[in-house]
């Protein structure tokens, strides 16, 4: 085998005749690496750049990043370099162990440059956790107050430990995420309010037999989410946190925040805690913000908690009052689904993600199976999304879903239907 063959088709535009006959075909291939001005790392990458570009690149980065970096080695003003600080817009300090006291650090140097394009801060995969990591938020919050996106998952932050953020003045905050950290509300956090106590007391039913200060000891919860007035975006998933706890979490996010659009309690294992869940979609039609132009619905998203066909049966006795809706991957039959369609037409659901349920062809028949006589320009729910990838559904249920279309059943715009392998391939359906 010649060189030029080891090196693949784009080695033709170097002439073997220029190389030396003693080149070896490792040698050939680090020389067309650097004439093409490729990387030769098996992972997907940009072009590699020069020194000099790189040196032009950090200059003019708008971000300080930290990543798998030793905690000792997290000193900010070295990243920023002779950057002017009121340019950076991003700080990211992921996977490198960072505990509460080594942040309150790095907040307090923060703290002493201009940030007023700061807004976006990722401090997860760490290991935050405790008062002082919550005090270092709150402080941080405070001096930059331009900050939006705040992502704090994989840590070990409790409730209590964020309380502090709610003693501040009114932050920038839209999309809070807390993924996979122990939030469970512990018993000795107790802080007394009656200002508030009236719009609370939905939640009263599930908290019944606990501690008479429960309103009182959880008022910081309220007192959080109402520090971030333009708060829409909150992720729960994987988190540990208690019935009683996540009601008034909830509780305090859908009724406390006016802007909130999504909330993802993904893998939480709502399935078993289904008086829970119940409270939490009841709470929901206490929240009068009906859907407008520039406010969308409540989205909520319960994927994978193994809800099955008891879960959709609460979802459907509720008073739940959301307008968008995922259920994948729980375990969903042809029972849930002829629950989820006499429930449909009065729910006002615009979509609706059923992904990942293997209820097959008999279940989008009972799905679609329950509507009138068609009229006219008037449609029996209000479905524009439709997720059915990987359900186990054939050329069946196409057929079907085109029946119920052209009787009304809705205005669909958009079905996803990916990953059915009983499905004629090319096989569509007009919308």
């Amino acid at each position: 085998m010649n060189a030029a063959a080891l090196t693949g088709a784009d080695s033709t535009h170097i002439p073997l005749s220029a190389l030396p006959k003693s080149i070896s075909a490792a040698s050939l291939a680090s020389l067309l690496s650097v004439e093409q001005g490729v990387s030769t790392s098996p992972t997907l990458c940009e072009p590699a750049t020069s020194s000099t570009d790189d040196l032009v690149s950090s200059i003019h980065s708008r971000e300080i990043s930290f990543v798998d970096v030793e905690p000792e080695d997290l000193i900010i003003t070295n990243m920023l370099g002779e950057r002017d600080s009121r340019t950076i817009e991003c700080l990211r300090i992921n996977g490198c162990r960072m505990d509460g006291k080594i942040f309150s650090a790095i907040v307090d140097e923060l703290c002493t440059l201009d940030l007023p394009s700061l807004h976006t801060v990722d401090v997860s995969k760490n290991q935050l956790g405790g008062p002082a990591a919550g005090s270092a938020l709150a402080k941080l919050l405070s001096h930059a107050s331009s900050i939006r996106f705040l992502s704090l998952g994989w840590n070990y932050l409790t409730l209590a430990d964020l309380k502090d953020i709610g003693l501040n003045a009114p932050c920038s905050v839209t999309s809070l995420d807390l993924r996979s950290n122990p939030l469970h509300v512990p018993k000795n956090s107790k802080r007394s309010s009656s200002t508030k106590t009236s719009r609370r007391s939905s939640s009263a039913s599930l908290l019944d037999g606990e501690d008479s200060d429960i309103f009182a000891s959880t008022e910081w919860v309220y007192a959080l989410i109402d520090s971030m007035p333009n708060l829409t975006h909150v992720q729960l998933a994987q988190a540990n946190i208690g019935d009683k706890a996540l009601v008034v979490l909830m509780d305090a996010i859908t009724r406390t925040s006016a802007c909130v659009e999504y909330v993802g309690l993904e893998w939480l294992g709502l399935g078993s805690r289904l008086a829970a869940l119940r409270q939490i979609l009841d709470n929901t039609a206490l929240v009068h913000l009906p859907e407008t132009a520039d406010k969308p619905a409540l989205h909520l998203n319960l994927a994978a908690n193994n809800l099955g066909d008891a879960g959709v049966d609460v979802l459907t006795s509720s008073r739940a009052r959301i307008g968008s809706l995922t259920l994948a991957c729980n375990f969903i039959t042809e029972r849930g689904t002829s629950m989820l369609a006499k429930w449909l037409p009065l729910s006002g659901i615009v979509s609706l993600d059923l992904s990942d349920n293997y209820f097959g062809d008999q279940g989008i028949i009972s799905l679609l199976a329950i509507y009138p006589a068609s009229k006219s320009g008037v449609y029996y729910t209000r479905i524009r999304s439709l997720g059915l990838n990987s359900c186990c559904l054939s050329d069946v249920s196409l057929r079907v879903l085109a029946n119920a279309l052209a009787c009304n059943w809705a205005p669909l715009e958009s079905v996803r239907i990916l990953r059915n392998g009983r499905m004629t391939p090319g096989a569509k359906v007009s919308l």
